[in-house]
């Protein structure tokens, strides 16, 4: 886990600028200092309608997250509205975990957990509803069958429906809704299409579907409050101003989290936990009555808008500005080639990030090549690499510091004071290439373009990937087209691609070069009489033994056919001698392990050149060609 003392508590939540998500992370804030807690905060993103291939990577974080190394762990399960979602995250806890969990707005009999006492926070209003208002036809607007919330509510509303002496006919004072402004529709055919048939009141499990359903009845000539009280339930702030307030419940998700982190620290320094008793832990939390406009007791006045319109022109100004800056971050992301230009943008675009302390960029490795540069992927692995560090706002370079995913950040990233950090995997489409880690400065959260920065991050390792790999194609196909199938030396094309550019500074230089041209003797004796193959097999045995006599620096290859140079930059001839001997004893090696029913031999010309301007490298190779032919015509004279 994160290095140092320091205990270490994993927080899970989807999105991260919901009214929820926001008073869960500034609690978290708070109480992590005070308990002296790091946590990790495994954010991702998913919505009610949303199913792409996005999301099929976002399920992955609960693989990915570092579960048995945790302290302790925090989870809001209903926070993550797409399907399955739910389902792989408990799957994952339920198997993996060892410490305590509590589950945060979400009841449970599995876990502990702290939650809104959902018939405990509507009593208030049904009680304001039918103590204060009286009414005698009340019908309740649900959300989607199965939503434990709603269910709940309903549940409240049944009750209260009794104790009052109330009828209460489940086809036709029930019904379902999506959780949604645009279920107002339905509902509206559903509760009140009949007009000799309308209820005095409406009581709605949510603000939003509250909202919808009033603007069905105001669009057919039903007044709010005056003919029909309409409720909702958690206080939205969103609504639109030309809706009418509702009178509703507020949960206190503030009180909820703090609750949950210090019952999670009750039972980390205890050694208290689910599994070790036979029954859970279930804290409920009471909700705030909240009237307004939509039942009549409450009104808006002047100051209420002028408020409501400052805040919102303040807001309009930062979103504007952001936007912009995201805008142009994509921009710039776009154009990056390499890592270095990418942490490059981050460092200079670091103003579109306000609060935004500290930031880590993470990525999956294979290991490293013989250079001992980090070899990056596309699949998600134990393995990992810091490619980016920004601290306190300033450049920390590219680490390029290599560890084990379970630890999340390196001992370089240790901090004496308590740190929540945001964690979110970096991925697009099928592939995931690692991982961001940020720190905000305190009292800071993220912003509603938190998701937004992530996704262009992903977008800019694409397409560093993607030119990688152009490249890494382009390198495999010139390489082929200048080296030797089957030898693996550079072909004359090749030695020339490495000559011919430096060839004028080495002429200027005056500079002193070894041509030492090779030749088979006897190819055509073997392909005629021990075939094709065997040619083959003799033509490699050269390439090998050339192969392994060379110089570190010295450029070797198959000119064509039966015939190979070797060029030596500044070697004299002893230089040259020796090379030539380990090359006839590397070949005799050869001759000798494969036991052939002939022998692989070459002769060999070495050719002196001091370099001059006038000097060409075609002129130089003809010059070894024919001191090559010398020493063979010499060797053929002394045979007869």
């Amino acid at each position: 886990m994160l290095s140092g003392k320091r205990k270490t508590i994993g927080a899970f939540l989807c999105k991260a600028y919901s009214l929820f998500d926001n008073a869960v992370y500034r609690t978290l804030e708070q109480e992590a200092r005070k308990l002296d807690y790091n946590i990790i905060i495994f954010t991702t993103v998913g919505y009610f309608s949303s199913q792409n291939e996005y999301d099929k990577q976002e399920k992955r974080m609960f693989s990915f997250a570092p579960i048995e190394e945790l302290d302790g762990i925090l989870v809001a399960p209903d926070t993550y509205e797409i399907e399955g979602f739910r389902d792989v995250l408990m799957e994952e806890i339920r198997d993996r975990a060892t410490c305590p969990v509590v589950a945060l707005r979400h009841f449970s009999d599995e876990l502990d957990c702290v939650h809104t006492d959902e018939s405990a926070a509507i009593m208030p209003l049904l009680h304001h509803l039918f103590d204060v208002h009286k009414p005698k036809k009340v019908r309740f607007l649900a959300g989607y069958e199965g939503h434990p919330d709603s269910e709940a509510r309903l549940n409240a509303f049944r009750k209260m429906m009794e104790e009052h002496g109330l009828p209460l006919d489940e086809e036709k004072d029930i019904a379902h809704g999506n959780m949604w402004y645009d279920c107002g529709p339905s509902a509206f055919k559903a509760l009140c299409s009949d007009p000799d048939d309308l209820p005095d009141a409406i009581v709605c499990a949510n603000d939003y579907m509250a909202a919808g359903l009033t603007r069905q009845l105001l669009d057919h000539g039903i007044r709010v409050p005056e003919d029909i009280i309409i409720t909702g339930f958690d206080n939205v702030q969103n609504l639109h101003l030309d809706e009418l307030k509702m009178t509703t419940v507020e949960q206190d998700f503030t009180g909820m989290a703090e609750t949950a982190i210090r019952e999670l620290d009750r039972q980390i320094r205890t050694g208290d936990s689910r599994k070790t008793r036979e029954n859970n832990i279930s804290i409920g939390i009471p909700g705030q009555l909240v009237l307004s406009e939509s039942c009549g007791c409450g009104k808006r006045d002047s100051a209420f808008y002028s408020e409501i319109n400052q805040g919102n022109a303040n807001q309009i100004d930062q979103l504007n500005n952001r936007e912009v800056g995201m805008t142009y971050l994509t921009i710039e992301m776009s154009g990056c080639d390499d890592l270095k230009q990418f942490h490059q943008v981050l460092i200079d675009k670091k103003a579109d990030t306000p609060g935004l302390q500290d930031l880590y960029i993470c990525l999956f490795q294979n290991g490293r090549d013989e250079a001992g540069e980090p070899i990056f992927t596309k699949e998600m692995t134990d393995s990992v690499c810091l490619v980016h560090v920004m601290k306190d706002k300033q450049d920390c370079g590219m680490p390029m510091v290599s560890f084990d995913r379970t630890q999340i950040l390196p001992a370089l990233a240790e901090r004496e004071d308590p740190q929540v950090l945001y964690l979110v995997t970096l991925h697009q489409n099928e592939f995931a290439y690692g991982y961001a880690v940020f720190h905000y400065y305190p009292d800071v959260i993220p912003s509603n373009f938190f998701q937004h920065f992530n996704v262009i991050l992903s977008g800019a390792l694409s397409n560093i990937h993607k030119r990688n790999e152009i490249l890494a194609l382009y390198e495999e196909r010139r390489l082929s087209s200048i080296t030797d199938v089957m030898t693996r030396l550079l072909n004359r094309r090749g030695l020339e691609e490495k000559l011919l550019p430096e060839w004028h500074g080495l002429c200027a230089r005056r500079e002193n070069m070894t041509f030492i041209t090779f030749d088979m003797d006897h190819l055509k004796e073997i392909n005629d009489t021990y075939g094709h193959q065997a040619g083959d097999f003799a033509i490699r045995a050269m390439g090998a033994a050339l192969r392994a006599a060379a110089p570190k620096d010295a450029l070797t290859a198959r000119m064509g056919g039966d015939e190979f140079l070797t060029v030596l930059t500044g070697a004299d001839k002893r230089a040259a001698e020796m090379y030539i001997k380990r090359f006839e004893k590397e070949l005799n090696a050869i001759n000798v392990k494969e036991k052939r029913s002939f022998p692989v031999e070459a002769s060999s010309g070495i050719c002196y050149v001091k370099l001059d301007e006038l000097m060409s490298l075609e002129h130089c190779i003809r010059l070894s060609d024919e001191e090559m032919y010398k020493v063979k015509e010499a060797r053929h004279a002394t045979r007869k």
